[in-house]
């Protein structure tokens, strides 16, 4: 009995002291890979707006993030846009205009829809149209080569004439 006693008390020690070990080799383990974010993808697009001279169009290197398919990735192109320079360029679209929404159709056409504010709040006069019109698909004729060569402006949802009463947006619009 008294062996048996014995034996049993070493065995519970031996248990304890194996997982007292465990225990501490468990928390020096450095922290699992799975709590590391994953790389985060970037796209550099260059972004046309109006030149200081008011003359001519420059483009603007930015940097954001790449998600989704080439229709995701134009629309960040055009709210990089919509957001102006950060440089001494000028802006071309009015404060406060949202893209509806973004459709690039098999023949290269990319079919963009603003909001009314695109034309509401809009300067007018036909420099600051065609400033607009140019820096939209410009921008985006550059950056998707492969997939728009062409744009279609569309405002809230329907075809428009013009954006701010001069020049024809019926029709898609190659670049510049």
């Amino acid at each position: 009995m008294k062996i048996s006693i014995i034996r049993r008390t070493n065995i519970t020690l031996m248990l304890f002291c194996v997982l007292f070990i465990a225990i501490l080799l468990v928390s020096d383990m450095p922290a699992q890979e799975s709590e590391k974010p994953e790389d985060v993808v970037t796209m550099n697009l260059k972004l046309f707006y109006l030149g200081t001279d008011g003359n001519t169009y420059v483009s603007e290197d930015r940097e954001v993030t790449k998600y989704g398919n080439t229709t995701d990735q134009a629309k960040i192109a055009l709210m990089e846009l919509i957001r102006g320079p950060v440089t001494d360029l000028m802006p071309t679209i009015p404060k406060g205009t949202d893209v509806r929404e973004v459709f690039i159709d098999k023949r290269g056409c990319a079919y963009i829809d603003f909001t009314g504010t695109i034309s509401s709040n809009h300067i007018g006069g036909v420099t600051a149209e065609m400033a607009t019109i140019v820096s939209i698909v410009n921008t985006l004729t550059t950056n998707f080569p492969k997939n728009i060569q062409k744009v279609r402006i569309l405002i809230n949802g329907k075809e428009a004439k013009t954006i701010a009463g001069h020049i024809d947006i019926t029709k898609p619009i190659l670049p510049f």
